[in-house]
């Protein structure tokens, strides 16, 4: 991929800007800076910074690529995930503001199943952050490599320790900041350039439509009704309050802002999503027919924006990178400080101290997903495998923390520890007999070990009282 002097202009010009403006709100004093802005994010940061967070290289590259080779198929499967924004916004994500000393999930489930528990939440949480970290790192490696012509390990190694110097120095508040400005970005350059795409399409409007359907239909009929299912749920749940979009809960304002946030975030993921695979239909009758999937996005760019401006689109895809992996770095860190070291080193861990340490732990985590994105699979599919240890794992317990009354330890660490093993197993070790998605397998075996950890809990906390008020 060669580029013209104006587009490399436009891509330093675009990161010179940024890089200035993350430096102006770079100064971070405290922890509770770092991890969660003093809890003074409004709504209109809360839902830029939400929308920049999930529109990584999978909600772009990646649906235009569905786009092309299965038209709206997986559009319909993921309008489960602005469904389940919007619940976010209305059920969960008020509730976990009222968590005002929190800073992490790991933070709420120590209150609701103790401190073994609160470790358990940070390595889910700090694992699952580094294989997103490690899928955005491989689109932003090719991407560059591609431009650049560099090993792709270099390209990787850039990409994702560049990002990891934004969240080193300002934390949450100069993520949230910087993901407004890619935000901004990216929403004017993605749809400007459909939009010139319908102009130049030779066929027209009722051609595209014709192609969409046939697309559509044959992406139903090669695709088993399980298998539809399974990446619907995996939508609907695999990013449920997720580390990053907890702690936008947690770094509001107010339980209003929270909500604001949330479900503007989830109205816009319904008109992007449509906006990226139309590129991908569109692209039938714009690119040659044996254009790769993964490629069309970019090259439906190329062939339309006007000689000299290709740069922009560029700069507005490595944007969408940098502001998911952003978010994802700042998340896992703090869950590494947090849940990690300060259940092992205890509450003794000062301000000053946990900060150091989530500066250093961010390094140390972009390093190790730098090497992982290496050996990751496509965007869609590694997304997917996130979602189905996330789930799982760790997001049943939490959400049972917010609203039962009564909890006990061990329901929450038994659904833990046996929701996201069940699914690793089944879909790395079994390889998914039967066709059955590691997902269901999962959250059926973690939902089993809850109710199982519950009752032995709740009995021995009855034994206990029994024998306390026999000893009194």
């Amino acid at each position: 991929m060669s580029l013209g002097r104006w587009d490399i202009v436009g891509v330093f010009a675009y990161f010179m800007a940024t890089g200035v403006f993350a430096y102006l709100v770079r100064r971070t004093r405290s922890f509770a800076e770092f991890s969660v802005g003093s809890r003074k994010v409004p709504a209109a940061m809360v839902f830029a910074s939400m929308a920049a967070t999930y529109i990584g290289p999978g909600f772009s590259v990646g649906f235009a690529s569905k786009g092309y080779s299965s038209g709206y198929l997986f559009y319909l499967l993921a309008l489960t995930y602005p469904l389940q924004t919007a619940l976010v916004a209305f059920l969960f994500a008020p509730r976990l503001s009222l968590f005002r000393d929190c800073h992490t999930i790991g933070d709420v489930i120590a209150r609701r199943y103790g401190r073994f528990s609160q470790f358990l939440a940070g390595v889910i949480s700090v694992g699952l952050c580094i294989g997103f970290t490690a899928v955005m790192g491989k689109i932003g490696g090719d991407l560059l490599h591609a431009v650049t012509g560099w090993p792709l390990t270099v390209s990787v190694a850039v990409v994702t320790m560049s990002t990891a110097l934004f969240t080193f120095t300002g934390g949450v508040r100069a993520v949230i900041a910087t993901d407004a400005v890619h935000f901004t970005w990216f929403s004017i350059v993605v749809p400007f350039v459909l939009l010139l795409a319908f102009i130049k399409h030779p066929q027209g409007a009722d051609a595209i439509g014709a192609r969409a359907g046939e697309l559509t239909h044959a992406g139903f009929v090669g695709m088993s009704w399980i298998q539809m299912l399974a990446i619907a749920v995996s939508f609907l749940l695999g990013e449920t309050l997720i580390p990053p979009y907890a702690n936008r809960a947690l770094a509001a304002q107010s339980e209003q802002a929270s909500r604001t946030g949330f479900f503007l975030a989830g109205l816009y993921c319904v008109v992007w999503l449509a906006i990226v695979a139309t590129i991908g239909v569109v692209a039938h009758g714009l690119l040659p027919p044996d254009t790769a999937a993964d490629g069309v996005f970019l090259a439906v760019g190329r062939a339309m924006l006007p000689y000299g401006t290709y740069g922009l689109l560029l700069a507005a895809v490595i944007a969408i990178v940098m502001s998911s992996q952003e978010s994802v770095l700042n998340s896992a860190t703090v869950a590494l400080t947090r849940d990690i070291v300060g259940t092992v080193f205890g509450p003794a861990l000062a301000d000053r101290q946990a900060l150091i340490a989530s500066r250093v732990g961010t390094i140390v985590i972009a390093a190790i997903a730098a090497c992982a994105a290496l050996y990751a699979p496509s965007i869609i599919d590694g997304l997917l495998i996130c979602y189905s240890i996330w789930a799982p794992g760790l997001l049943l317990p939490f959400l049972l923390g917010l609203y039962l009354k009564r909890t006990t330890p061990m329901a929450g660490w038994l659904s833990m520890i046996t929701g996201s093993a069940s699914s690793i197993l089944w879909q790395t070790v079994l390889r998914e007999p039967g066709g059955v998605p590691a997902i269901f397998v999962g959250l059926a075996a973690g939902a089993v070990a809850y109710a199982v950890g519950h009752l032995i809990g709740a009995r021995r906390d009855v034994i206990r009282t029994s024998a306390q008020e026999v000893v009194g």
